[in-house]
């Protein structure tokens, strides 16, 4: 391991929450409650990168209510690479401009300033809500008749929550499982019960199935110890950081860092590059959507299942979403941010091929799996045509993941950083896992502190 691989996981978790074209912004601050152009009001809106979706939004809300004037300030630490101030569709984003949004956003919003509608990711929500800096969003939905909740996925809702309230609002979300080798786990009469699996068990499976197929192949294909590590937290981040306080000088977390160096030294796991996707006895399933989601669970090829946990105690199919919402609590244009985000929300929006996962709106979500089932049975989805019946099955086992949904993996940045840091010193054989963990819990309780 080395620090390019830190970066380079740094810069893929925050890639995941979009990048975009759009105009960069000054970067000033401040709730606005000035005169637009059009004798209206301004929403400032902070953002690292403008997803797609927000930009789209922006731009078919302009035409809705050309009175409101959407001002968004974005916070780069890079120079800007093009003349005219764009930033390049798919650039990566570095550690620096994460660092520096958090930095920025929070030093605003501590002064009790800052933008009206703040893109909630990467940023440290449980301090926010800790310091009544946001808005809770279910006060505004019951304080609005024309808005049904029941329209959504409540589920994600309720598992988005801080407490009892919802301070980030979601506008899709991403499942997260793995896919298993359906042939080799027949041939080896291994079944695995998803609901009560772990990590070492993980490990022993994957052991008897290289030992069948090839000590050429791996559990997983370019999968590295930090990101391990990062998946491990998100998992478990309920567990690591409670109420303020952290958790990661504690054999949960020593039995984490065990595990992952137990893979890599014992060969399941490689720590190296490859494309050869042929020699992998387990893949990462992240069901995109409901295309990708009923394609994957339609291929015969594979079975899929619930990911394994550290102590065997499964608590709901994983989830995540890549990019949410905030509102400033100390805006004096709530009722204009929350209109803006209730649009998002509608049914048209939610409808846009911007949308990245399955839309909030269950509406939305089964209309494209009636398109996708048509697909399916007409032999363009797959190249090969499905009995309607399989596929009608295969959408209700898709529905109960998506029901199910109620491990939201979420964490702070900065946490995660901590761990990656220091992690690395245990890898390598430098520090021990007692050390290591303690560094670890100093480092975080003392951020948490700040």
């Amino acid at each position: 391991m080395n620090k390019r691989w830190v970066l380079a996981l740094l810069a893929i978790i925050v890639v995941l929450s979009g990048c975009s074209s759009s105009s960069v912004g000054s970067g000033g601050g401040g709730s606005s409650d000035k005169e637009s152009g059009q004798g209206g009001k301004t929403i400032e809106i902070a953002t690292m990168t403008v997803h797609p979706y927000l930009e789209e939004a922006i731009k078919q809300y302009n035409k809705l209510r050309p009175d409101i004037h959407i001002e968004v300030k974005e916070y780069l630490a890079r120079p800007q690479t093009q003349g005219d101030g764009m930033i390049q569709s798919g650039e990566a984003v570095s550690k620096g401009d994460v660092e520096k949004y958090v930095q920025t956003v929070s030093t605003q919003m501590m002064s009790g300033k800052g933008a009206d509608i703040i893109v909630m990711n990467d940023l440290p929500k449980d301090k926010y809500v800790a310091k009544n800096m946001l808005t809770n969003f279910y006060d505004l939905m019951d304080k609005d008749s024309d808005f049904d909740r029941n329209q959504y996925y409540q589920n994600i809702f309720k598992n988005s929550q801080n407490g009892d309230g919802l301070y980030a609002m979601p506008f899709s979300f991403v499942l997260d499982a793995l896919t298993g080798n359906k042939e080799l786990l027949e041939q080896a009469k291994i079944k695995i019960d998803d609901q009560t699996w772990t990590w070492d068990e993980f490990k022993n499976i994957s052991k008897k199935l290289k030992q069948q197929a090839g000590e050429d192949y791996v559990a997983f294909v370019n999968l590295f110890p930090i990101q391990m590590l990062a998946e491990y937290i998100e998992a478990n981040y309920d567990q690591l950081v409670d109420q303020d306080q952290a958790n990661f000088d504690s054999d949960l977390f020593r039995d984490m860092m065990k595990q992952i160096k137990s893979m890599y030294d014992e060969g399941v796991l490689k720590a190296e590059f490859t494309y050869d996707y042929d020699k992998t006895l387990f893949n990462n399933a992240n069901l995109l959507d409901p295309t990708t989601g009923l394609s994957q669970v339609l291929d015969q090829k594979l079975n899929i299942y619930q990911r394994p946990t550290v102590n065997g105690q499964y608590s709901g199919t994983p989830f995540k979403s890549y990019f949410t919402l905030g509102i400033n609590s100390k805006s004096k244009v709530q009722d204009e941010a929350w209109n803006f985000i209730k649009f998002m929300l509608s049914e048209e929006m939610q409808s846009s091929p911007m949308v990245a996962g399955f839309a909030l709106h269950k509406g939305v979500v089964e209309k494209q799996l009636k398109d996708t089932k048509q697909q399916a049975v007409a032999g363009t989805l797959l190249g090969q045509k499905v009995d309607a019946n399989t596929v009608e099955s295969k959408i209700k086992e898709l529905h109960k993941l998506i029901e199910g949904a109620s491990k939201n993996l979420t964490s702070d940045f900065k946490v995660v950083s901590i761990a990656i840091e220091e992690f690395d010193s245990y890898m390598s054989g430098q520090k021990s896992v007692e050390d290591v963990s303690k560094l670890i819990q100093n480092r975080v309780n003392t951020y948490i502190n700040e």
